[in-house]
């Protein structure tokens, strides 16, 4: 089960229902990929399927990477309030 204390903290840099979306859009690319080689689809066309699943996995993992060090961050200082700006310009910077 998942830290809610934690989920309450990343409000402002996690939106847990976009990465779910996310997440439910890529697994439908993979179906949709595994349809059109099922199919026999060219190649060609399945590499661009392909390089499209590859892009959206990176923006997630972009998201979690800056959700984890943010964590990181803000877990390793005892008041990490005055860190809130500054950290959320820096996951806006690498989320761009």
């Amino acid at each position: 089960m998942a830290d809610t204390s934690l989920q309450v903290k990343r409000e402002w840099y996690w939106d847990p229902g976009d990465v779910t979306r996310r997440l439910r859009l890529l697994a439908g690319q993979i179906r949709g990929i595994e349809a059109m080689v099922d199919r026999g689809t060219p190649c060609a066309d399945v590499l661009t399927q392909l390089a499209a699943a590859e892009g959206a996995v990176k923006k997630i993992t972009r998201i979690v990477n800056a959700c984890a060090v943010a964590e990181q961050v803000m877990a390793a200082v005892p008041d990490p309030k005055p860190l809130d700006h500054t950290v959320r310009k820096a996951l806006e910077n690498l989320l761009r």
